[in-house]
């Protein structure tokens, strides 16, 4: 039971960084069109009681079929497809969503967030190989690109891959970071190493990590999060509930990722007594 624990906790904290970068660039993305009030009118929904599943979905579908319409008239309407792309993604339409992509690279071959989102989602879809490919591709260009080497981190995990070689990479890319006085991007860095502690199994070093960047910047929530979920799969409860609280009164209620975290806490705390349930 110690074994799966361990286990669940490499799965989770992983699925931390994909899921934020991944969410983190459909937001920054599709931002970018919800200003111009035609497209919000058309994509923003404010209901009066919560929908079900089924009507989200329903509601999805005829979001997507506005825009291809729209679209067979209007081939090259760049917020148009960035709507097609936000619907498809949200249905966990991944490859048509990629076909999107793929269309919009074509109009504005010099906007370097596609190709990104395009190796994202192909790693959420589980085509590491491919993914892999293209993230070192973007790397090739932008040689400390925190993003990319997130994914790649992701990638290599989930083929079985070795991090050695990969971490003495990202310590190049972090003194690169350091020298240029990088801040936010050195930081991120020090978050992913210690999620490579996580996948190692090296709970207490990645813990130690995680404590050094609360007291760089007690403000940012993500380092509680992760000690949080460790704590709990280590059968931690009161530590653990000391950092998940932490982390509801850091995250703003109108954050984009806090749905995301707190059914996250949720989760490992039902996991976490399964577990305890099934090992008693």
């Amino acid at each position: 039971m110690e074994s799966l624990s361990k286990n669940f906790i490499v799965i989770i904290v992983v699925q931390i960084t994909v899921y934020q970068s991944f969410i983190f660039l459909v937001i920054s993305v599709v931002t970018r069109f919800h200003q111009k009030p035609a497209l919000a009118a058309a994509t923003t929904v404010t209901p009066t009681v919560e929908p079900s599943s089924t009507d989200s979905n329903i509601a999805l579908e005829d979001q997507e079929k506005n825009f291809e319409e729209h679209l067979t008239v209007n081939p090259n309407d760049i917020e148009a497809l960035q709507a097609l792309m936000e619907v498809r993604i949200k249905s966990k339409k991944l490859p048509q969503a990629i076909e999107v992509i793929d269309r919009l690279i074509e109009l504005e071959p010099e906007d370097d967030e596609w190709p990104m989102l395009r190796a994202q989602i192909l790693s959420y879809s589980g085509d590491y190989a491919q993914a892999k490919n293209e993230f070192e591709g973007i790397i090739a260009k932008d040689p400390a690109r925190v993003e990319a080497f997130h994914g790649l981190v992701m990638a290599y995990s989930e083929s079985g891959q070795k991090l050695k070689e990969l971490e003495k990479r990202i310590e190049g890319a972090m003194e690169k970071c350091k020298n240029e006085k990088k801040n936010k991007d050195f930081r991120d860095f020090k978050l992913l190493i210690a999620q490579i502690r996580v996948i190692e199994g090296n709970h207490s070093e990645a813990l130690r990590v995680y404590e050094g960047l609360v007291k760089e910047e007690p403000r940012d929530f993500r380092p509680y999060l992760c000690m949080g979920i460790i704590y709990s799969l280590l059968k931690k409860k009161d530590e653990a509930e000391k950092y998940f609280e932490k982390v509801r009164r850091l995250v703003p209620r109108n954050h984009p990722y806090r749905e995301y975290f707190v059914d996250n806490m949720v989760a490992t705390k039902l996991f976490s007594e399964k577990a305890e349930r099934e090992g008693a």
